[in-house]
């Protein structure tokens, strides 16, 4: 990856055609805590439809903060979904807008459990533990 700022906003942006489908897919997936799909949409359409932005909404220029919302966000979801998710919808946690490897998302989702166990905001287990009792009600 460059050390050019705007050679990695460019391949941030070029990579959305792969994270983009990938967080529509997770949306659906019931294994994935509600809790993350609820933050990810509220701050994102929150900030898209907030109007006032930390760039004016001046011609090509003032987009740039909304898009530099919307890559954060599409960043922070798909790491904090686990990583067995991930890879049944084929990520291999190279791509340049992640940034982190499948042993950083398991060290966050770690981090993610001790924060469940101080403050009871659970991110993951309770949709995964959701996903496990439908599918042995199936089988």
């Amino acid at each position: 990856m460059s050390s050019n700022p705007i050679g990695k906003a460019a391949k941030a942006v070029w990579s959305l055609k792969k994270t983009v489908p990938l967080a529509g897919s997770l949306m659906i997936d019931p294994r994935v805590a509600r809790s993350s799909k609820l933050i990810f949409v509220f701050v994102t359409l929150g900030y898209l439809l907030f109007p006032y932005d930390f760039i004016f909404d001046f011609p090509l220029f003032g987009q740039f903060d909304d898009l530099a919302v919307m890559v954060m966000m599409l960043n922070w979801f798909i790491r904090n979904t686990p990583v067995h998710i991930l890879d049944e919808y084929g990520w291999d946690g190279k791509d340049v807008v992640l940034k982190k490897s499948k042993k950083q998302i398991a060290k966050q989702q770690a981090r993610n459990k001790i924060i469940h166990k101080v403050t009871g905001i659970d991110l993951n287990a309770k949709a995964e533990a959701k996903a496990q009792k439908k599918a042995k009600k199936n089988k």
